[in-house]
Order: structure tokens, then sequence, then C-alpha cells
């Protein structure tokens, strides 16, 4: 018994110290995110620009707001991005999720600071690249309704049948043929 006693307490203590130290990585991660230095954003001209830069102006104007840099604010969107992309393709429902939300947040970024004349083509290249990297993100991801041609084991198997319980009177003994007491009176 004291084995096991041990054995439950230092797995605890393990998983504690793990948590600890997960949240001291996380902590020091968003810390270096923080403090990325500021980095040119260039003026927009180019294929990667058309779509890049109207994400890093949404994010530097919406940062104004916040107590973030800006290049943190937009270093951690490429960061989820990525885990998004990596996950999804990997199978994880819950990062094929990330991932489209993702893509769709971007595509209203770009819609929102893009330049009013090209903002409907800067937003469609968006979404084409967008959709290119959905090939590998949501690879293996059906549509499709899963069909099953056989019942479940689990359901109990109904089977209709009447079952009728009834009690017969138990017959009269021999000799005894009519019994005077056992006549209704209006019967007589």
């Amino acid at each position: 018994m004291w084995i096991k006693t041990a054995g439950l307490l230092a797995g605890l203590s393990l998983i504690v110290m793990m948590v600890d130290a997960a949240g001291d990585i996380a902590s020091a991660t968003l810390k270096g995110l923080s403090d990325v230095p500021a980095t040119d954003t260039g003026d927009g001209s180019g294929l990667w620009g058309t779509v890049d830069y109207p994400v890093r102006a949404f994010l530097a104007d919406q940062a104004a707001h916040l107590a973030v840099a800006p290049a943190a604010l937009y270093a951690f969107w490429q960061l989820a991005g990525l885990l998004g992309l990596i996950g999804g393709f990997f199978g994880n429902d819950g990062a094929r999720i990330a991932w489209t939300l993702w893509g769709l947040a971007s595509l209203a970024m770009i819609w929102s600071a893009a330049p009013a004349g090209g903002r409907a083509a800067a937003t469609g290249l968006a979404a084409l690249m967008w959709a290119l990297a959905s090939a590998f993100a949501l690879r293996g991801l059906t549509l499709r309704p899963i069909v099953h041609n056989h019942p479940p084991q689990f359901m109990p198997q109904f089977n209709p049948e009447l079952h009728l319980h009834a009690t017969l009177p138990a017959p009269a003994p021999a000799g005894d043929d009519f019994d005077d007491d056992n006549v209704h009176p209006l019967q007589r």
C-alpha cells in the first residue's frame, strides 16, 4: 500500500513540476515576443507585399490601442498561422479550426487595410494563397458523412411478442356437479 502511495505522490510531484516548467516557458516566449524590435514593414509592393502589408498595417493600427508592440503582435500572428498550418497537416482538429479562423481573420484584415482601389484584388490574391496552403493544412479532411450499414452493437434487440398471463379457475372435484351455495341469488 505504501508503495502505491509513494508512486502516486512522485507522479503528482512530477506533473506539478512539468506544469510549472511549461508556465515558465510560455511566459518567456510571450516576453520574448513582446521584446521583438520593430522591423521595416515595406511599402506593400510585390506579390507578397500586396498581402503582407495590409496585415501589418492593420495590426500596427490596432496595437496603438494595446500595451504591445506592433512587431510583437505581427510575430504572434505569424506564429499562430504557422502552428495552425503544421498542426492541421498532422490532423489535429483544433489546429484545423485555428487555421480556418486565422485565414478568415487575415482576409478580413486585408480587406479593411488594403487601398480602396485594389481591395478586391488583394483580398482575392490572399484567398488564393490561403486556399493553396489549406491543401496542406486540411489534408485528409473529408466532408462526406460516415454511413454505418449495420446497427450498433450496444442497442438492445427488440422482439415484439405477446404474452398473456391469465389464471384459470381450478376444475371442480369429481362428483360435485352443483353447489347450491355458490349460485347467485338472481339465478335461482
